[in-house]
This record gives C-alpha cells, sequence and structure tokens, in this order.
C-alpha cells in the first residue's frame, strides 16, 4: 500500500501501521495497475516438478486454490476503488463489509476492531484508513498525463478527508501538510484558484490540532 508518515508515538497509529503493513503485503500483490503487465509465458520458465506424495500433492493445490481466491478477493477490491473513485467515508456503524474491502481485510479488520473498548467505532476507523490508504495508492499509481480526471477525483476525495486522518492521529501534521499540497496540484487546475483552495484547506487543519492538543476532562 501507500507509504504513509505516521506519527509514532500514538499507541492508535502503532497498531494501525502494523495493520497495514500485513494488508500491504497481499494488496501490492493484487494491486490493479500491476495487471497491466504482459505475465511471462510457462516456456520461458519451463520448470519439471519434483514427484509428490498423494498427501503432499493435495495439500500443495489446496494451498495455490487459497492463494489464486485471496488474490482474486483483493485485485475486486482494488478495482472497486478504480470504479468509484470517489467512494465516500463511512458514517457510523459498519455492519457489512464494503466493497472496497476483501474478505480477508474484512475478517482481520473486525479482528482487531474487537479488542478495543469500542469495537463498533473503531472498526469504523479502520475501515475509513483502509478507504483512504487504497484511494491514495490509486493516485499515486495513475499517470498524470492519461488519468488526469480520475487524478482530480481522488485528490478531492483526499483532500477532504485528510483533517479527519489527523483528527485520528493516523497521520502526522507535516506529513498531511505535505501531501495536501501535492494533491493540490491535481485538484484544481488554475495556480489562483488553487492559492484560495490552499488557504481554506490550511484552515481545515486548524480545528483537529485544537481538538488534539486539548486537555482531556
Amino acid at each position: 500500500m501507500a507509504q504513509i508518515h505516521m506519527d509514532r508515538t500514538s499507541p492508535r497509529t502503532r497498531m494501525t501501521a502494523v495493520i497495514l503493513a500485513v494488508l500491504a503485503g497481499a494488496i501490492g500483490g493484487a494491486a490493479i495497475w500491476q495487471q497491466t503487465q504482459t505475465p511471462a509465458t510457462t516456456a520461458d520458465h519451463a520448470v519439471v516438478p519434483e514427484a509428490l506424495p498423494p498427501a503432499a500433492a493435495a495439500a500443495t493445490a489446496r494451498e495455490s486454490i487459497l492463494i489464486a481466491e485471496v488474490q482474486a478477493q483483493q485485485a475486486a477490491a482494488a478495482q472497486e476503488i478504480l470504479q468509484h473513485p470517489e467512494v465516500k467515508p463511512i458514517v457510523g456503524n459498519v455492519s457489512d463489509k464494503p466493497p472496497f474491502v476483501s474478505q480477508m481485510e474484512w475478517n482481520m479488520l473486525k479482528g482487531v476492531a474487537q479488542q478495543h473498548a469500542n469495537p463498533e467505532k473503531e472498526l469504523t476507523r479502520l475501515v475509513n484508513f483502509v478507504r483512504f490508504t487504497k484511494q491514495l495508492e490509486l493516485w499515486q499509481a495513475l499517470p498524470e498525463q492519461t488519468d488526469a480526471a480520475t487524478r482530480q477525483t481522488l485528490a478531492n476525495e483526499l483532500l477532504e478527508d485528510l483533517p479527519q486522518r489527523l483528527k485520528q492521529e493516523e497521520l502526522d501534521l507535516a506529513a498531511v501538510q505535505k501531501l495536501q499540497a501535492e494533491l493540490l496540484n491535481d485538484a484544481v487546475q488554475d495556480p489562483q484558484e488553487r492559492q484560495v483552495r490552499a488557504a481554506q484547506e490550511a484552515r481545515r487543519l486548524i480545528q483537529p490540532q485544537k481538538e488534539t492538543s486539548a486537555p482531556q476532562t
């Protein structure tokens, strides 16, 4: 998944970082933009397998089927973001698996959320952060010349969500400000309009910072 700089001092983001690291291995292998590469033919890498006992051969076949199923699920979830880049954050409790989350991811996120004091709220947060990172990964991967419209849609969605990611302590301020500046280049084409929008987006980051730094009562 996308490289994101987190505030490592937060226990919440330490847990989120672990989740993302696990998900990254599965998602990276099934990323939709890698599917355009031409696969090597079987003849190019012909290998004569060693004979396996029947039980071992059956176990290997089951493992191959399982891996193929997981990869298909990951690819379908990634495809959902490509087809619907404007997908919005979820508000309220998440009762069903969103289309952009694979079954493997869903099981993992539910398991982690159950360890939280408020499992329903934590599951919503985790799902929204996975959605955010998938949108960010897609935005970073799409070519500027051929996918400008989709990049603009994704940039606006990500900009809208940045203050919430900061409020949830999933990203640190420096990373958010850097990403905000990069996203604005795609979100607003006119330089003067971009300047106005930049000031607006900067103000939107102030309130989460105030809430985070306010003393807890």
